[in-house]
């Protein structure tokens, strides 16, 4: 059975994590299966060809799926990713991660993760496991 949180408790848990702090990364919106990120390209996130560092996108992408996988109450916790880099990101643009729950079982769930640019450009893919504890996140 599924624990319904408060939403605002939820919202505020989500956006306390201090690496996507550290990162800029900012929480659009969520709901159940569902989250929207973004996160603006600085020159301390470019790679020494001067694009944005692939670890970069991948840590919005990740915030992303760790978002709508949890955003259910239960734990999740990651099994499996796989991350394509498609375009690069560019200093001074604000890339945007929508992460969508593909599949739901009472132990495992898929998700989809989609990298854009302001312009709707494809930057990334990724695509998502967890494994779903039985508790509540916020009850620990």
């Amino acid at each position: 059975m599924e624990t319904k949180t408060n939403d605002k408790q939820m919202i505020d848990f989500f956006t306390s994590d201090p690496f996507a702090n550290h990162l800029n990364i900012m929480l659009e919106h969520c709901e159940a299966g569902y989250a929207k990120v973004k996160m603006p390209i600085t020159k301390d996130l470019l790679n020494f060809n001067g694009a944005a560092n692939g670890g970069a996108i991948f840590s919005l992408a990740d915030y992303a799926f760790a978002v709508a996988s949890n955003s259910h109450g239960r734990t999740a916790v990651g099994l499996n990713v796989n991350m394509s880099y498609l375009a690069p990101g560019k200093k001074g643009e604000e890339i945007i991660c929508i992460a969508k729950e593909t599949k739901l079982t009472p132990k495992i769930a898929t998700y989809e993760m989609k990298v854009y640019n302001a312009s709707d450009d494809l930057i990334a893919t990724m695509e998502g496991m967890v494994y779903r504890k039985k508790e509540n996140f916020m009850e620990k």
